[in-house]
């Protein structure tokens, strides 16, 4: 009989661990503040009211945990060694991925069970209605639901090199399926086919198809299958709301395939996650390795690039007269740390994906075109500057220290005469400076390129607009060194990391309870209450406050929303949850504290404040 040792071993780890418990907690909380059905949705609902909670938590905790438990799932054996030594025995390359994915998704699954279990017993409670036969159905589809994605996300740490591109891919991957339906679908739906959801949608049963095809996606749809409810891609709560406005008759649309097909959807991304990283890592060398020489020797056969080495770079941060002038000793530092990462592909490719990014939102409606004029490429640039750009940065700097505590090199650096506060300066400008180079082409590029469609940006705007994306770097830099400092574990910053994607992605219904918990006044994005401090909390943070900064340079209505999205809103017939300030207090300043300045300095703030923290605990720990 096969031997189950591995898989014993890492769910044992695991279970003794913080993250797993911590990720049931997590689920807890945001069962609590996901939206409840209406009384005449909870009668539609039945029996299966007391899942819905459960639902929606799953949907969301289960792929960032999965990612925070699995994205070193093979890299931290390879890079610690322990690989090698597991493969020496009888233990073959295909059978330690599979048996990653069977003890890190067991180690998931029994916390997030036992927190499904005290939410569902609350709402029984609350609802005084429930369904055992629907209980064991929810509980074996959450089952495969947390093993698909721990399978995707343990297929892919096989695939890659090293924990930093595993991290990236695995966050990229989790992201984007996870957005599916709101963002990543229409992008690619627009870029394939040329239409945008809408009234002129090309291939519309193809579309809604489509928006079966992810994980959470498919989950949802079995879910509500099983519930009894209109079957979508959607949480159950969402559908009959949905069905309700479209129909006082209550009559939803039918699924345009059979439900057995998201069956298939979700089961085929971990088959062909691990089949295609088991086939990488039985190909591949066991020893970590860089893939950055190749893309050095690229970039340094490009003429049209400066070479990264000699007398070409002496116009590259800490080779410069100016910036050799300026008080410390913390540039030979940043000089390092600029060239290690600029010889990497991630400062490129986030550059990249900035660029494409704002290219596919160039095509505008016309009242927006009319509105922005000759700016709306610095608008196109705004979300994928904020989101794209702000987490690129952060993926590039949360090793940076612990990188260097890791390999011995602190030791070297601390014996040298740079401070331990000049070496934090030096980490941080350093990778700054690298993610600068590429974002700022990927500004310019974008610009030059919408020239024949919308006239050359107002130099001015464009000065201002390039200088803020120099500190929004500098700011993103500074949070993800200080988390560098203070976490002391690869790990801990990498599920540090993927907790603030979360928290960003679900900030509107977080800072609704957060407020709601400070005033005592149940609120919602949709009815926002009168006092502006709600705003405060809207904007904590610092990609939203990002977003009000560059309102402001493009001259558009205070608000935390894109500005394509702030015009869309003032717009006749518009209802959503994003607020302009302007709509609901009356004007873009009603208090001094939602001034655009305010937001800049609250901004720094996320700089400052932790690298501070960083710094007294860096001068108090020992370097190891």
């Amino acid at each position: 009989m096969p031997s189950t040792t591995i898989a014993r071993t890492e769910c044992r780890r695991y279970l003794r661990g913080k993250t797993a418990w911590l990720a049931a907690l997590v689920f807890i909380v945001f069962s609590r503040i996901a939206a409840r059905p209406g009384p005449e949705a909870a009668q539609i609902i039945g029996n299966a009211v007391s899942l819905v909670h459960a639902q929606s938590a799953t949907a969301l905790v289960v792929p960032f945990a999965a990612a925070a438990l699995g994205f070193r799932a093979i890299t931290r054996e390879r890079e610690s060694g322990t690989a090698r030594i597991l493969l020496g025995t009888k233990t073959t390359r295909p059978r330690l991925v599979l048996e990653m994915v069977l003890g890190r998704g067991t180690a998931l699954l029994i916390p997030i069970l036992t927190a499904t279990i005290l939410v569902v017993g609350h709402d029984v409670l609350r609802y005084g209605q429930s369904s055992p036969v629907l209980f064991l159905g929810f509980l074996a589809v959450l089952t495969a639901y947390v093993f698909a994605w721990t399978g995707l996300i343990v297929g892919l740490s096989a695939a890659s090199s090293s924990t930093t591109r595993a991290l990236i891919l695995g966050t990229i991957v989790t992201i984007s399926l996870t957005l599916w339906n709101g963002i990543t679908l229409p992008l690619v739906w627009q870029f394939t086919t040329g239409s945008t959801p809408g009234s002129e949608l090309a291939h519309p049963k193809l579309f809604e198809i489509a928006g079966w095809l992810s994980p959470s996606s498919a989950f949802l749809v079995l879910t509500n299958w099983l519930f009894g409810v209109p079957i979508g891609p959607d949480t159950a709560i969402t559908e009959v709301t949905d069905a309700l406005r479209r129909s006082a008759a209550f009559a939803p649309t039918p699924p345009p395939v059979s439900p057995w097909w998201a069956v298939g959807f979700l089961l085929a991304w971990p088959a062909l996650a691990l089949a295609g990283g088991i086939t990488i890592f039985q190909r591949g060398d066991l020893a970590p390795h860089s893939q950055s020489e190749p893309f050095r020797r690229l970039v340094d056969a490009m003429p049209s690039l400066p070479r990264l080495g000699g007398r070409y770079t002496n116009w590259l941060p800490g080779r410069g007269r100016v910036v050799d002038s300026l008080p410390g000793s913390w540039q030979p530092l940043a000089r390092r740390e600029f060239h290690r990462l600029a010889r990497s592909p991630i400062v490129w490719l986030v550059g990249a994906l900035v660029f494409v990014a704002a290219v596919l939102s160039l095509s505008q409606p016309t009242y927006i075109q009319e509105a922005l004029s000759s700016r709306v490429p610095l608008a196109a640039l705004q979300t994928p500057l904020d989101f794209i750009g702000g987490f690129g940065v952060l993926f590039g700097t949360f090793r940076a220290v612990i990188r260097e505590r890791d390999t011995g090199a602190i030791r070297f650096t601390a014996g040298t005469s740079v401070s331990r506060t000049q070496t934090l300066v030096g980490f941080t400008l350093g990778r700054a400076a690298a993610f600068a180079i590429p974002l700022v082409l990927a500004v310019t590029l974008t610009c030059l390129v919408a020239v024949p469609q919308y006239g050359v940006v107002p130099l001015d705007t464009f000065a201002v607009f390039l200088a803020y994306i120099l500190l929004f770097v500098g700011v993103m830099a500074g949070i993800g060194v200080s988390l560098s400092t203070v976490l002391q574990s690869q790990t801990v910053a990498g599920f540090t990391v993927l907790a603030l994607a979360a928290v960003y992605l679900t900030w509107f219904q977080i800072s609704n309870t957060l407020y709601g918990a400070l005033s005592g006044t149940t609120v919602s994005g949709f009815s926002p209450p009168a006092n502006p401090l709600y705003l405060v909390v809207r904007w904590l943070p610092p990609l939203r406050l990002s977003t009000v900064v560059t309102n402001a340079i493009l001259s558009v209505p205070n608000s935390a929303a894109s500005a394509t999205n702030v015009i869309r809103e003032l717009q006749p017939n518009q209802f959503s949850n994003l607020i302009v300030v302007r709509i609901q207090y009356g004007s873009d300043v009603p208090v001094w504290y939602l001034h655009p300045s305010v937001a800049l300095v609250e901004l720094l703030l996320w700089a400052l404040v932790p690298f501070a923290v960083a710094v007294a605990l860096y001068r108090r720990r020992s370097i190891d």
